[in-house]
């Protein structure tokens, strides 16, 4: 007996549904499952579930509870599913048949409760909506449907998780809404990956669940592994039914599609907390224990998370959440984020406390529930007792010096003694019985005494692996600006000085004239001069290089003073900086926000000062103009690119695309950490975070890395980068060895001469594969490796050159060979410009791409005349790749029309393209090769012509073009059953035509290809016409099923005649 080991896709489906079974998951097929194909809900199971907690329904008490399920107004996707999500959270009130009520809860969340609720898996299940679509499985409770798996073959090369986010994103959403409404985690997985998200996250925001009880986790865990702790973690049914509870986050209005889903650290570490938090209620301790995240791991939403576990908490009984920072901006907006949740947290009492008089007014002897945010400097020592209630916690962010300084500080003063405290403890002495908890991303031993030892932790180290921050490089700046040691040995004591008690009034005036001689050095005129100049320098550099993601940059400087100063001098060097513009230019035509405001590239962001002069006060506008700043700074296409702090924005001001900040201010310990992960938050394209380090703190950097993240090395100094670019131009050097360039480095050639030299190395690359796929990769890495260490003095300007040529080649290569196509409306006209270009070697990086092609008039590619302009471009490789790339494009556009002679088509290219790729296998000469190469472009050109042969024969049979497109389908499925001869030519010619007409009558109705009564119509309409002429001799579903699809083909094709 033999054994087929291939493995397919449902080989994959069949192990991930036995991993779900394991945890507890009832499977069933969806074929085995008796319902109509346009209902998504499983009333069995729900049913069951209803029956078995409330007892006996009538058939219309079901039918009210389920349309209540799927019910809602039809919104957008988005809207549709919040208000699903919303009513299954909520429950329903049913009023049943004999007048009385019924509260009905959808999920049994209370603890020990989970095996009351029916978890299925079900695989296959096929959904009608405007289109079949049969997701791979789908996962209900109590036949709700709440999780959508979409899974890709892990021995299949050609497929990968990416075509599952789209399958998932683009087809699925647009075809079966109804279903994808409830897809409230999306997963997706090709064995190699698997990763979940919101159905409205781009790809970069989906993440890996790497822990199955929050104690450990995978660390460096990839492929298979991830899927096991997936479902064992996450898909574990009572973890599954926490989430769904109470980690789900819709705000409150949202004109982004936002969907917050937590990731395994903020569930686990929530978990810890809120169990730590009850615990310290119980037994009166007040320590709700420290809650120990990277900076940048998304702790205001952990933080909002646990606060949803405390106000929903049965045990709390109706608490009160107070939530404090020690900064206005970062009060600002966590309140923002608070204020948007009222929903979620089941609280309309949650506001911002802007005064101590609300202070008083909104806590004084408050009796139950309400989410409060503030600074603690609101509390003084005019507040005393507001409540003695042990049911309040108290959640403070950033929680070090001003948050734990609870213990009496003597200060003496004109020889006097005298005793303060700290805002801390009149904080206690407000709320003597509250529970209070600290989130830090720095801890100190403070922090531990005050709030309790730490209950979670995730490191900078798991952050990065994870993929929730980017990795940190320092780039040191030119060595004349450097701060003496010496010198930063006096930061470094008064700091110390400053965390210490009883510090006397001449120790402090100490430290205030060293500390004054600091400024004076870090401010002077001609440091500053330089560092401007090479700002300027360094950032113009990373921005013509393509080294930012989008330009955005933080200028940290030492005080007020010294940052209008550098504002200065930026203007005096780039007054066109200055220029208010709505968008950067680069965005010009680009879509804006209406709110979009007129701003300069430069903007200085601090407070004012009552004795600012006129310029400054302006230059600095008021708190409002700071919050459009703020907001303009966040926005990717506004023109504000570089903003010039001090204090402001160097903690908890999150701006994902941020990617470089000039550091000119010394700061130590848990401020430098969360100043310098300003640049550390994930954004599509972007690779690290730079930080350009004009003071000189490689040692403040390592000893903070060591207190705050034991011997782990987040961040790299910039020699790190500069070593793997020398190491892979070595290599790149290596491949390209025995092909001399150096006319291209030579800056006095003629450009065609230097487009010529880039065309000779792109087909030297391409005459063998291996040498190919390095050439690629090492270009790739030594590109990243350039964008970090831009600006570095052992930089050679040769290597700079030498990058240069590689990167034209690598452009041209990738734009020859890139799997995706361009639209087909970029073709006609710029793709016979781009054939004659290619005949006379003259192209820029642009040849082999259709960027920014226009698309008046037209030329077809499919005649004689241009197949013989194809033949001319001289080089093999580069002729092969023109050919096939263009082929490909015109079979995609043919299957527009006719899919099934397209299928044929595409299959002979690809036995075509499997040849070329072997071709360095033969062990012959390269000349050998290249005349293998040039047989296999005759072969394309052979397909090319069969092409337009055949999109022309439909004249030979007296039809039209989309008549053809039937009778090739009639055809095909005639010869594949074997019974072509047993009906005449003119019979299928017939048919076709009479199928055409009945396409055309149904598509009078202008929403005919959405209206399923249309479509069963059409389908009826076809069956009778077929079986009437004999057609086929036996039922053959798949007749049916290609003449629908081509169906869609004929609409999509005559939407706008």
């Amino acid at each position: 007996m033999t054994v087929n080991c291939k493995y397919h896709e449902c080989d994959y489906e069949k192990a991930v549904l036995e991993l779900l079974q394991n945890q507890g998951w009832q499977y069933t097929g969806g074929y085995d499952i008796h319902r109509k194909n346009d209902e998504i809900l499983l009333k069995d199971d729900l049913q069951q579930y209803l029956t078995a907690r409330y007892g006996i329904f009538s058939p219309d008490e079901l039918g009210r509870i389920a349309g209540y399920v799927v019910g809602g107004e039809h919104q957008s996707l988005y809207n549709n599913m919040k208000t699903a999500y919303t009513r299954l959270m909520r429950g329903y009130t049913l009023h049943r048949d004999d007048d009385t009520t019924l509260f009905i809860e959808f999920f049994d969340m209370e603890d020990g409760h989970c095996s009351n609720n029916i978890f299925r898996a079900v695989n296959q299940f096929e959904v009608d909506g405007y289109k079949k679509r049969i997701p791979d499985i789908v996962l209900f409770i109590n036949g709700i449907p709440v999780s959508v798996f979409e899974l890709k073959n892990p021995a299949d090369e050609d497929v990968s998780i990416a075509d599952a986010y789209t399958q998932t994103h683009v087809r699925y959403c647009k075809d079966i809404p109804d279903l994808m409404r409830f897809d409230f985690i999306n997963v997706i997985s090709d064995g190699a990956n698997t990763k979940y998200g919101s159905l409205f996250s781009d790809y970069e925001f989906y993440f890996v669940w790497k822990s199955t009880d929050g104690k450990d986790y995978a660390a460096d865990a990839q492929g298979i592994v991830l899927t096991h702790t997936l479902i064992a973690g996450l898909f574990a049914p009572a973890t599954l039914l926490r989430v769904l509870h109470d980690y789900i986050y819709f705000p409150d209005n949202s004109s982004t599609n936002l969907v917050i889903l937590p990731k395994y650290y903020q569930y686990y570490g929530t978990e810890e907390l809120f169990a730590s938090i009850l615990k310290a209620h119980r037994d009166g301790s007040g320590k709700g224990g420290t809650y120990w995240g990277a900076t940048g791991c998304g702790k205001s939403y952990t933080m909002l998370f646990l606060t949803r576990r405390i106000t929903t908490s049965v045990e709390m009984n109706k608490p009160t959440v107070i939530l404090l920072t020690d900064r206005n901006d970062l009060d600002e907006q966590l309140s923002t984020t608070f204020e948007n949740a009222k929903g979620y947290l089941v609280d309309d009492n949650t506001l911002c406390i802007t005064s101590r008089e609300m202070l008083r007014k909104k806590l004084f002897n408050i009796q139950s529930g309400g989410i409060f945010l503030m600074t603690i400097q609101k509390f003084s020592e005019g507040i005393q007792l507001l409540s003695p209630r042990s049911n309040i916690v108290c959640i403070s962010d950033e929680a070090h010096r001003t948050q734990t300084n609870t213990e009496a500080h003597y200060k003496t003063v004109n020889g006097q003694t005298k005793k303060s405290y700290g805002f801390a403890k009149y904080l206690r002495d407000s709320f003597p019985n509250a529970t209070y908890v600290g989130f830090t991303g720095t801890p100190i031993d403070a922090t531990l005494r005050v709030f309790g030892s730490v209950v979670s932790k995730y490191t900078m180290r798991q952050s990065l692996a994870d993929g929730a921050t980017v990795q940190i490089a320092r780039l040191p700046g030119p060595r004349e600006v450097r701060v003496d040691d010496a010198i930063l040995k006096i930061c470094d004591e008064y700091y110390n000085q400053q965390l210490k008690d009883g510090a006397n009034e001449f120790q402090i005036e100490k430290s205030k004239r060293e500390m004054s001689r600091l400024k004076q050095i870090i401010g002077s005129p001609s440091r500053l001069d330089v560092v401007v100049n090479h700002f300027i320098w360094h950032y113009e550099k990373r921005c013509e290089e393509a080294s930012t993601v989008c330009g955005k940059a933080m200028f940290v400087c030492y005080d007020r003073q010294i940052a209008y100063d550098v504002y200065k001098r930026i203007k005096a060097l780039r007054p066109e900086w200055f220029v208010k513009r709505k968008c950067a230019p680069e965005y010009d035509g680009q879509q804006l926000d209406h709110e979009s405001m007129e701003i300069e590239k430069v903007k200085l962001v601090c407070t004012n000062d009552k004795d600012d002069p006129k310029e400054l006060d302006e230059i600095l506008g008021n708190n409002n103009d700071r919050k459009n700043y703020a907001k303009a700074f966040k926005d990717v296409l506004s023109n504000f690119k570089i903003a010039i702090v001090v204090d402001m924005w160097i903690t908890g001001f999150d701006v994902p695309s941020l990617d470089t900040m000039y550091l000119d201010k010394p700061v130590e310990l848990h401020n430098l950490i969360q100043t310098i992960s300003r640049v550390n938050r994930v954004y599509k394209g972007k690779q690290r975070g730079l930080v350009v380090d004009y003071i000189g703190l490689e040692n403040a950097i390592a000893a903070a890395m060591k207190m705050y993240d034991g011997d782990q090395q987040p961040i790299n100094g910039v020699d790190t980068s500069l070593r793997i670019f020398k190491d892979h131009m070595k290599l790149l050097a290596d491949i390209m060895h025995s092909f001399d360039f150096s006319i291209f480095l030579n800056p006095n050639i003629s450009p065609v001469a230097r487009l010529n030299i880039i065309q000779s190395g792109v087909e030297y690359v391409m005459q063998d594969e291996r040498r190919k796929a390095e050439f690629m990769g090492y270009s790739r890495r030594a590109k990243k490796a350039y964008d970090v260490c831009i600006g570095h003095p052992d930089l050679t300007q040769n290597e700079i050159d030498t990058l240069h040529y590689y990167m034209c080649v690598r452009s041209v290569i990738y734009k020859m060979t890139k799997t995706g196509t361009p639209d087909a409306t970029l073709m006609n006209r710029k793709v016979a410009e781009y054939v004659d270009k290619a005949i006379r070697s003259t192209y820029s990086e642009n040849t082999f791409g259709f960027e920014g092609a226009s698309t008046d008039g037209s030329e077809d590619i499919l005649t004689d005349e241009f197949l013989k302009k194809l033949s001319d471009i001289p080089y093999p490789n580069t002729r092969f790749q023109a050919l096939l790339k263009l082929l490909r494009q015109a079979i995609k556009m043919f299957s527009d029309t006719n899919n099934i002679k397209a299928t044929v088509f595409s299959q002979r290219l690809k036995k075509v393209v499997d040849r070329y790729n072997a071709r360095n296998d033969l062990g012959k000469t390269q000349a050998v090769v290249d005349d293998v190469v040039d047989g296999l472009s005759a072969e394309l050109q052979k397909i090319f012509s069969d092409l337009k042969t055949e999109q022309n024969s439909y004249q030979e049979l007296g039809i039209t073009y989309d008549e053809k497109a039937f009778y090739d389908i009639l055809i095909s499925v005639a010869e594949k059953h074997q019974f072509k001869e047993q009906l005449s030519e003119d019979k299928y010619i017939y048919l076709a035509k009479e199928i055409k007409k009945l396409v055309a009558n149904k598509s009078k109705y202008t929403d005919w290809t959405n209206r399923q009564d249309v479509k069963d119509e059409l389908y009826t309409d076809v069956a009778i016409l077929l079986n009437k002429n004999g057609f086929p001799p036996q039922p053959i579903d798949e007749a049916y099923d290609e003449i629908m699809k081509q169906v869609d083909n004929y609409k999509k094709n005559h939407d706008s005649d």
